[in-house]
């Protein structure tokens, strides 16, 4: 058993030591005798006493005793020390692109021991049970330990109120591709140190390989990308049409890029620029093209292509286990700009795994051991604050307390009563 403020016990029992000292010393009058000279004495009230001990109304004093110790412990906070004195677990699951084997990621989850709370990890995290740890699936987005340590530190919160301390586990690739901006700052907010399980990183180049484009060899864009190579880094489908449903459901496929890149109007409903313009360049990761240009759509998403003034012209965003990337770059059919190697060079990013190009490196050890930190776990108290302590026991005893006082109040005028 555990207090909020022990101080409150000592009080307590200071007070029933009073109570009962106070009670046992009673004040009475002397008793009165008649005397022959009593017409010399002053006319004036008699203020002598003596003091004597009262063994009487012991039920009033036991009342009141109890009285006092019972709002005594419901000040002072007793918490159970079984719902507290325990480790809570945190186990983290990566399920991105950079594992080489979610079996060897279900093999370590289970070797960390019995999890509190389950939360899967890529570019997102969310809450699994232990049921569906083993329906899981690889994903091709990439990983994002922040999301995934911040997803943690939320979880841990709700944990604190059962638990003494509480530690994560970290089943992951930790590959350097992981790790972002803010993961280093995250980290930081976790008082405590964090187990890191390590797991194979996927160091292929694909998960699988091939570029599938229209059978139109008089489409500009579908001649130039036919230079490419076609080991890519993964399935890729061009299209320059409309969806289909069958391309739909191809996309959704683990590894799998579609790339919306549409011939005309008729094959997009995306909305319309406020200004329809040209533009004298476009740009992504792996290169640029310097030519005059027709912006006739907005896309929106994970911008992966900029035009000249920094507005998306290509955007990629998440869909079932692969992702879709909208390019809304248009080529004049007349024109040979496709046809030369900037063109290419500015395509391979398009074209490349979803979530980027990959970062195989691991982590250097000086960011693991930054990532993994030392000292004790994470204190639950911490997490929880002491705003957030509360005792379940207070108010019942605060009741029992003030209860008591009121049948002490009706035993006493019953005395009086029968007095």
């Amino acid at each position: 058993m555990t207090w909020l403020l022990p101080s409150a016990l000592a009080i307590a029992g200071i007070a029933s030591v009073v109570l009962i000292v106070a009670h046992f010393i009673a004040r009475d009058r002397p008793v009165a005798e008649p005397l022959p000279t009593a017409r010399f004495v002053p006319d004036r009230r008699i203020q002598a006493r003596t003091t004597s001990i009262a063994l009487s109304d012991l039920l009033l004093l036991a009342l009141r005793v109890a009285a006092v110790a019972a709002l005594g412990l419901g000040i002072a906070g007793p918490i159970a020390a079984g719902a507290r004195g325990r480790i809570a677990r945190v186990v983290l699951l990566d399920r991105s692109r950079s594992v080489l084997s979610l079996a060897e990621v279900r093999d370590s989850v289970r070797a960390a021991g019995a999890a509190d709370a389950l939360v899967a990890f890529d570019s997102a995290a969310r809450m699994l049970t232990a049921r569906s740890i083993d329906s899981i699936e690889k994903s091709a987005a990439v990983g994002s330990l922040s999301a995934a340590l911040a997803a943690a530190h939320g979880v841990a919160g709700s944990l604190s109120s059962h638990a003494d301390s509480i530690e994560i586990a970290l089943v992951s690739a930790v590959s350097a591709e992981e790790i972002d901006a803010a993961t280093v700052s995250i980290r930081g907010l976790w008082p405590g140190r964090i187990r890191v399980m390590r797991v194979r990183a996927d160091t292929s180049s694909s998960v699988s390989s091939g570029l599938e484009l229209p059978r139109d060899p008089n489409d500009p864009v579908v001649a130039g990308l036919s230079l490419l190579p076609r080991e890519l880094g993964g399935e890729v489908r061009v299209v320059r049409a409309r969806l289909s449903a069958a391309d739909s459901a191809w996309g959704r496929e683990a590894g799998h890029v579609l790339v919306h890149w549409p011939a005309a109007d008729s094959a997009t409903d995306w909305p319309a620029r406020a200004i329809l313009d040209a533009i004298g360049g476009v740009s992504s990761a792996s290169g640029a093209i310097v030519a005059r240009l027709p912006r006739l759509w907005s896309v929106s998403g994970r911008a992966i292509a900029r035009w000249a003034d920094g507005e998306p012209a290509a955007a990629e965003r998440p869909f079932g286990a692969g992702c879709i990337r909208d390019v809304a770059v248009v080529v004049d059919p007349a024109s040979d700009v496709t046809l030369h190697a900037p063109f290419r060079d500015f395509s391979r990013a398009l074209l490349s795994p979803c979530g980027s190009a990959r970062a195989f490196s691991p982590l250097d050890s000086a960011t693991l051991s930054q990532i993994a930190g030392g000292g004790p776990l994470a204190a639950a108290r911490i997490l929880r604050g002491g705003a957030d302590d509360v005792s379940r026991f207070t108010p019942w005893l605060l009741a029992v307390g003030a209860l008591l006082l009121l049948i002490e109040l009706a035993v006493r005028r019953s005395s009086r009563m029968a007095a």
